[in-house]
């Protein structure tokens, strides 16, 4: 209600003859400060959800993972993309079936110039690529799970099966 009294025992603010409200010293103060304080927090909203996005697109973290399987089994050609997905926080990482094929332990982290303990660590986020190759030589399959750092594009984990 315009002109009431507020409970804190703030003067009212006062309405001319035109409609117009004039407010007092206390009250743009009031409104400036509850203005500025909605702009910090949707600013930090931006930038936190800013920080989930990847740096590195999926198409590299693919890339990055082929070339990694490549180096590590030559011997297997013909690799292809079967998923990608990113994952902002990973502790633990799971296959398409639900088995644990990645898991990360901290013991502490640096935080500014601080060592933290570890529940104030996580990990960075990771492109969790899944590839596939033909049947060669005596394996049908050829599985591989690699994990690209999001940030950075480096390859944080990598695995092969062949059955």
């Amino acid at each position: 209600m315009i002109g009431a009294p507020l409970a804190t025992g703030m003067r009212p603010a006062v309405c001319s003859k035109g409609g117009v409200v004039r407010l007092t010293r206390r009250h743009l103060i009031t409104a400036q400060g509850l203005i500025a304080f909605v702009v910090v927090v949707g600013l930090g909203g931006l930038l936190v959800l800013q920080s989930l996005k990847p740096r590195v697109s999926q198409a590299d973290a693919t890339a990055t993972a082929l070339q990694q399987v490549r180096w590590m089994d030559p011997s297997v050609h013909g690799f292809v993309l079967v998923s990608a997905r990113y994952n902002p926080a990973p502790d633990r990482v799971y296959d398409d079936l639900g088995n644990l094929i990645y898991s990360e332990s901290h013991s502490s982290c640096r935080i500014w110039i601080v060592q933290g303990p570890a529940w104030l660590c996580h990990a960075d986020g990771v492109w969790i690529v899944h590839l596939r190759a033909p049947a060669q030589g005596e394996f049908k399959n050829h599985e591989a799970w690699v994990l690209v750092n999001g940030n950075s594009g480096t390859v944080s984990s990598a695995s092969t099966n062949a059955s």
